[in-house]
């Protein structure tokens, strides 16, 4: 399935953020930011190999994951005013891109 989408949106904060970060098995908060309520997210998996990376709203909680990230895999996503965001390794340590965009 291929898919090519654009989209705009209107925001009513100004703030942003991008990084790249290691996340851990034992779990790491993605942001420690002045993005107040996170909207728009992007997060990508960097690393190689066959472990992944779950998101999730909070610390190694699995039913709050909202997505999985195998190697090379991306998602972007809105939120419903996130305002703190956690990656957890399955195994080693995974690097993950991000961009979060403020409400």
């Amino acid at each position: 399935f291929t898919r090519q989408e654009s989209f705009k949106d209107d925001m009513a904060g100004d703030a942003w953020t991008t990084g790249i970060i290691d996340v851990v098995e034992a779990g790491v908060q993605l942001t420690d930011l002045d993005v107040g309520t996170y909207g728009w997210v992007f997060v990508k998996n960097l690393s190689t190999g066959s472990d992944y990376v779950d998101i999730g709203h909070t610390d190694d909680t699995v039913d709050d994951y909202l997505c999985r990230l195998y190697a090379g895999e991306s998602c972007i996503f809105k939120t419903n005013g996130l305002t703190a965001l956690w990656g957890d390794s399955s195994s080693g340590t995974q690097v993950l891109e991000y961009a979060i965009i403020e409400l």
